[in-house]
């Protein structure tokens, strides 16, 4: 069952939990976890999603479980893909397998 809000995207927790928390500007926290200052704004913004190697970055910088991080990623993304209004109208239509049986 998905949320009935959009998850919080987790640019808004790097922002939120390591930027401003720790005093750290964009640049910094794209130093320390050895990427491009773009990557960590494009991530802050929304635009880019988790990879499972900036997943394994973070948690290595946070002291985080990498996998929790993938797992905010993918939180949001299925609520997306489900919320786009052509592909829920298609999922909507799909019979359960235990319907059939």
């Amino acid at each position: 069952m998905l949320p009935k809000n959009r998850p919080i995207p987790p640019g808004e927790f790097i922002k939120a939990d390591i930027l401003e928390e720790f005093g750290l500007t964009q640049q910094q926290l794209a130093d320390r976890l050895r990427v491009h200052r773009r990557t960590i704004n494009e991530l802050v913004k929304g635009k880019r999603g988790i990879s499972a190697d900036m997943a394994l970055r973070l948690g290595k910088f946070t002291n985080t479980n990498p996998q929790m991080w993938l797992n905010l990623q993918n939180a949001l993304d299925l609520w997306d893909a489900y919320h786009q209004a052509e592909q829920s109208r298609c999922i909507d239509c799909i019979d359960s397998c235990l319907a059939h049986a």
